[in-house]
């Protein structure tokens, strides 16, 4: 009877299939890197104070401040206003209660009614339509104040969206004439104050 002989094991190890998988992971983090950096550009980046101009309010004008503090939660020992609080000429602080709670929003609408129907006014220059009134509005904030307040608050200035519907956009009473019921602020500027300053 012959004896077979046993074949050697291969001394070699086949790299293939690590190779691939390499190659893979370069793919993967190169297109992971990719939509990380692309993420980052769309990040809203607010210019520093030092770029800002002064703006000097005509005399027959009217000036209003809406404070937004983003600062101080959990601070209402200390007297500071809560998180997201809004005050508009320093009266009547408040802050939404979750985001199903427009009552914060619902009363800044309320006080620019009132100030709008006693302002004067003149024609928008664009369309000849809406009436805009003499008054600049000033929307002042802290660096800690969230960009989503600061949006919403401007869209309720200007009379784009509706804090007794979610804040969904405002629709016209008369599609013909969209001008027609509207009170919008269209004059704002925008300051910051320190992180802590009430004023």
């Amino acid at each position: 009877m012959a004896k077979r002989k046993l074949s050697q094991p291969d001394d070699q190890i086949d790299l293939t299939p690590m190779i691939d998988m390499i190659f893979l992971l370069i793919i993967f983090f190169i297109l992971a890197g990719k939509i990380t950096s692309d993420m980052k550009n769309e990040h809203i980046t607010v210019p520093p104070t030092e770029t800002a101009e002064k703006i000097e309010i005509p005399d027959d004008w009217g000036h209003h401040v809406i404070n937004v503090f983003g600062s101080s939660q959990n601070e209402a020992a200390k007297g500071l206003p809560p998180r997201n609080s809004i005050q508009f000429d320093g009266n009547g602080a408040w802050r939404s209660e979750g985001s199903d709670d427009m009552t914060g929003y619902q009363k800044l609408r309320n006080m620019l009614d009132d100030v709008y129907n006693e302002s004067d006014h003149y024609l928008d220059p664009k369309t000849g339509m809406f009436k805009l009134p003499k008054v600049i509005i000033e929307i002042r904030a802290d660096a800690d104040t969230e960009y989503r307040v600061i949006q919403e608050v401007q869209q309720i200035c200007a009379y784009t969206n509706d804090p007794y519907d979610m804040m969904k956009p405002r629709k016209p009473k008369n599609p013909k004439n969209p001008a027609e019921g509207a009170m919008p602020f269209v004059n704002l500027m925008f300051t910051t104050r320190s992180a802590r300053d009430e004023k």
